[in-house]
């Protein structure tokens, strides 16, 4: 952590951060092998009225939360909207843990077809999520999230078994259409 004061320090920070990416993407050495290593930087101004200490560390961190998902190596200066974005982003992660036990997911289905004949040669499911509150979310809206809490994996598992236990519901004498997930 670097604390600036003085009525530049934002700009003074951003020339900071930038001289230690800068220095950081020197190759070096480490016990003979050559390393190469990259930072993500947030930074944060006292032009937001914090209160507590832990604010400060807070704003800051989630500025270098974005500049990493923003692809790295490089330093983001710290927005009032980022905080609210978090927020959002905690909410939806805390609802879609409970999403799974709550029977919130469905089952889409898009019919794969063969471009030969243009029959229908499998099914790809889908997962949607059926929010009580917010009707049905967008899957660019949770996934990513997924993705990044590890909630991927329970919803991996959930679209398997789910597939699984409808396809033995088609049933019938016909045969059984394959599905991707």
């Amino acid at each position: 952590m670097v604390l600036l004061e003085g009525p530049s320090a934002t700009t003074l920070a951003e020339i900071l951060a930038a001289d230690i990416l800068e220095a950081l993407r020197r190759p070096f050495l480490l016990n003979g092998v050559e390393v190469f290593n990259t930072a993500s930087i947030g930074i944060t101004s006292s032009r937001v009225a914090y209160l507590e200490p832990a604010e400060v560390l807070r704003d800051a961190d989630t500025a270098m939360y974005r500049a990493k998902t923003s692809g790295k190596d490089r330093f983001v200066v710290f927005d009032p909207s980022m905080h609210e974005q978090a927020c959002v982003r905690l909410q939806i992660e805390t609802e879609l843990r409970r999403a799974v036990d709550r029977k919130e997911l469905r089952l889409h289905y898009q019919p794969i077809v063969s471009l030969e004949d243009g029959r229908i040669v499998g099914l790809e499911a889908l997962v949607r999520w059926k929010h009580p509150v917010r009707g049905l979310v967008a899957p660019s809206a949770f996934i990513p999230i997924a993705e990044e809490t590890g909630l991927i994996c329970v919803l991996g598992q959930w679209v398997f078994e789910e597939a699984c236990r409808q396809l033995a519901e088609f049933g019938g004498s016909a045969p059984m259409p394959t599905i991707s997930i």
